[in-house]
């Protein structure tokens, strides 16, 4: 059993090399020339969605040139492919594992392996399903396609609150932070997640005004909750009007630490300190400005007190995603919000280019991209080498399709392991709405539990406790026979004794899911236990895990976990 973790305390942060030096507030804000590019980008975009087949074929061209003359070329008589039906004889569909040997030879040093423009680092997944995998990334890729992709829809952003506010106001951008790499891979290759990039690779990649801004960069042992923080008080005088995130948990997190350390930031605000160190010019007006809002709030500060001219929050908002919208709204009452591409570490599938709040046209100039109708198959299982795949214009709406991605950095008829749904279409092009990925979720005797089951059932399980919104998770828990348990954060102001809510619980969870009633009533899975963990935990196991060597981007919140791992973690913290 793991012991017991608690969250670093203030005087611990103070003392430590975070901030070695002194730290600027925002002096960057959206510029002319930066909209102006945006603005083309979105443009571009949306033209696309109106006449796509002309850069579909330019997609597929550049693919065959890249792997020409290369190892896997070779291997597989690309150089006798001329139309997409050779392509599919040629390049049978894979998953992550029988891309492993061309990813050793690249990491042994070998050259010409998957691509003529050879990587110069890999990007790693969250491992969501599975150990962390090893994504190629090459200059070629990168500023062909990757880095461009971001201007369009951040055109999209500064289009929707208007051109004309967005010139000379602040962003809070969430989605990216310039970090130093991690120890390289095996000798000369550094890795990173998509981010916490270190660096743009050239001009025509993304770099937005605020690249060099000590807000935008990532430091050196610093925890979660800190980084956030520390992002408030270099902002805080900033006329923020949009704030973008990957995952809307981040938004959230935002606005606790801001509700939760409102008289940190005033006394820095008043001070002009960060962490007990010069930060800046001091701002009494604001700061005043914001005691008397914390009065008026009973003790605590909104985002909206903070940013009054804020006018647009950017996240995911499908699949599980969706389940923060009550958060999300919570913390941003009334702001508009847009979703952010439907981005992968292996690539962008989909780029939002009109005011839709969770789904975006297919990216067609970004991949060679081939569809599976999830209807009748096993969700569990990985698509077949040779199984028969559809092309954009044979999509219909309502239906939902697992994606097969070919990239020009060397990942052919790749088996993404997401899902899809249509929603519409833009133009030629079907707008698609993330639905999650291939069997994620949990089915140790057929139960097929779901993150959404798991969600509900909490949800209803609490009742009118539900308005405090305890951060939760459900981890499966192998034995004979197996169960599950539900860690949750529990707090004072919940009015129910844990025993009383394990019983909600289940009872919920067999009315939503009638397989896993059955597997219950037949003994062959054991009732739900609940782990009550005091609040602050997982955040406390995050910073844990990082410390140990684990990428924020391997830290995602999920409803349902893969494995037993983190309750190794959690049974090692103090418990209620």
């Amino acid at each position: 059993m793991s012991t017991a973790v608690s969250p670093v305390s203030a005087t611990a942060v103070q003392n430590s090399t975070t901030y070695s030096r002194q730290q600027a507030v925002n002096s960057s804000v959206v510029t002319g020339p930066f909209l102006d590019r945006a603005r083309t980008a979105l443009e571009r975009q949306r033209a696309i969605c109106a006449s796509p087949q002309e850069h579909a074929d330019r997609v597929f061209k550049d693919i065959l040139d890249q792997a020409e003359g290369t190892y896997f070329g070779k291997k597989h008589g690309l150089s006798a492919v001329r139309t997409l039906a050779d392509w599919k004889k040629a390049v049978p569909v894979r998953c992550y594992p029988a891309f492993e040997p061309y990813i050793q030879k690249l990491l042994d040093g070998d050259t010409n392996v998957l691509t003529r423009s050879d990587p110069y680092a890999f990007l790693k997944t969250s491992g969501s399903s599975g150990k962390p995998k090893l994504i190629p990334t090459t200059r070629h890729w990168r500023n062909l396609y990757r880095g461009r992709a971001l201007y369009a829809q951040w055109g999209l952003y500064f289009e929707s609150i208007g051109y004309d506010r967005s010139r000379g106001a602040a962003v809070l951008d969430l989605s990216w932070e310039r970090a130093a790499p991690v120890e390289p891979v095996l000798g000369e290759f550094p890795s990173y997640s998509i981010s916490q990039r270190p660096a743009s690779v050239s001009s025509v990649d993304w770099t937005p005004p605020w690249y060099e801004e000590d807000w935008f960069q990532g430091l050196e042992d610093e925890d979660y909750k800190t980084g956030l923080y520390r992002k408030l008080r270099l902002l805080a005088s900033s006329d923020v009007r949009i704030i973008v995130a990957l995952n809307p948990s981040k938004i959230v997190g935002l606005a606790e630490q801001l509700a939760g350390r409102a008289g940190d930031l005033i006394a820095d605000l008043r001070h002009g300190t960060l962490a007990g160190l010069p930060c800046g010019g001091a701002d009494p007006v604001l700061a005043d400005r914001l005691e008397a809002l914390r009065r008026a709030n009973g003790g605590g500060l909104r985002i909206a007190d903070l940013w009054p001219n804020l006018s647009l929050v950017v996240s995911w908002n499908s699949a599980s995603a969706a389940l923060y919208q009550p958060w999300l709204e919570e913390v941003t009452p009334g702001v508009p919000k847009l979703p952010f591409s439907a981005t992968g570490t292996e690539g962008i599938v989909t780029i939002p280019v009109d005011a839709h709040d969770a789904a975006g046209p297919l990216a067609m100039d970004l991949g060679l991209y081939e569809f599976v109708p999830t209807e009748g198959r096993d969700d569990e299982a990985d698509l077949e080498p040779d199984v028969e795949t559809v092309g954009y214009r044979d999509l219909e709406a309502g239906q939902t399709y697992n994606v097969v991605m070919s990239q020009a950095n060397g990942l052919y008829r790749y088996d993404l392991g997401d899902r899809y749904t249509v929603v519409d279409r833009v133009g030629e092009v079907p707008r698609m709405a993330f639905a999650g990925r291939s069997g994620f979720g949990s089915s140790f005797t057929g139960e097929k539990l779901t993150e959404e089951d798991v969600h509900n059932a909490v949800r209803l399980g609490l009742g009118d406790d539900w308005r405090l919104r305890p951060l939760f998770t459900c981890i499966p828990v192998w034995n004979t026979p197996p169960g599950y348990t539900l860690a949750i954060e529990w707090s004072e102001e919940l009015s129910m004794r844990p025993e009383r809510f394990a019983a909600q619980v289940e009872d919920q969870l067999q009315r939503l899911n009638i397989e896993y009633a059955e597997k219950r009533r037949t003994e062959r899975l054991t009732p739900m236990r609940v782990l009550a963990v005091p609040p602050g935990t997982f955040a406390a196991v995050d910073q844990r895990r990082q410390a140990e060597g684990a990428s924020p981007a391997q830290l995602k919140h999920y409803w349902i976990q893969r494995n037993g791992d983190l309750l190794t973690y959690l049974e090692g913290a103090p418990q209620k």
